[in-house]
């Protein structure tokens, strides 16, 4: 309990200070923020940003986690300090969609891991990430996940909307992966469906321009 509510409390430090050194405008404010970030990571990781951004995210959650079962406080506090510093290094373009992207992937990531605690909702923070970086090529890897993540929280046209967008890059990838989303949806109540913005007649008017997209 100490460690999560000491982790809480510096996000929610870090978080003020960003904003507040932000607002000045000011170059050199803005390189203490990439300071004071970097030093904030590095105490919870031992790792550099640029160690963190050449290890896969999960590799990173397994290291963090000390190998053994998922630790949801720090998990969610590196992902959450990445953002922060993708918000930081915006001047940057290539460094700051590596932060966010990698920040997305861990938030994603361990959301959807089922041995999470569920109480720590991080959907405005995973859907602020997507509004920015959407404009982006995403990788697979990332694309899956936000799939994923809209399915897990039943925004069944979202993550329809993503799998049809992986068609344009990753159609020989991804077939396997549709068909099995719309069987799932096949077995979903129709609350459910009208409830995921995606009604029964549209999961199959999906399903046949899925297998047309497919064709072409």
């Amino acid at each position: 309990m100490y460690q999560k509510d000491y982790i809480i409390k510096m996000i929610k430090q870090l978080t003020l200070a960003v904003a507040t050194l932000l607002s000045s405008k000011s170059k050199t404010k803005i390189e203490e923020c990439q300071q004071m970030l970097n030093g904030a990571i590095y105490d919870l990781t031992g790792m550099s940003e640029h160690t963190i951004l050449k290890l896969s995210h999960r590799d990173l959650i397994s290291i963090i986690s000390g190998g053994k079962e998922i630790n949801t406080e720090k998990c969610f506090a590196l992902a959450e300090m990445l953002k922060l510093s993708a918000e930081v290094s915006e001047d940057d373009t290539a460094r700051s969609f590596a932060l966010y992207l990698k920040s997305l992937n861990i938030f994603i990531e361990v959301s959807l891991d089922q041995r999470s605690d569920t109480t720590q909702n991080k959907s405005q923070a995973i859907h602020e990430i997507i509004n920015v970086i959407k404009q982006y090529k995403l990788p697979k890897e990332s694309n899956l996940l936000i799939f994923r993540y809209y399915e897990f929280n039943g925004r069944y046209d979202k993550a329809e909307d993503v799998l049809f967008n992986m068609i344009k890059t990753n159609k020989d990838e991804i077939v396997d992966e549709g068909f099995a989303f719309y069987e799932r949806l096949r077995m979903k109540t129709q609350e459910e469906l009208e409830s995921g913005n995606l009604p029964l007649d549209e999961v199959i008017e999906g399903l046949n321009v899925y297998r047309n997209l497919l064709n072409h």
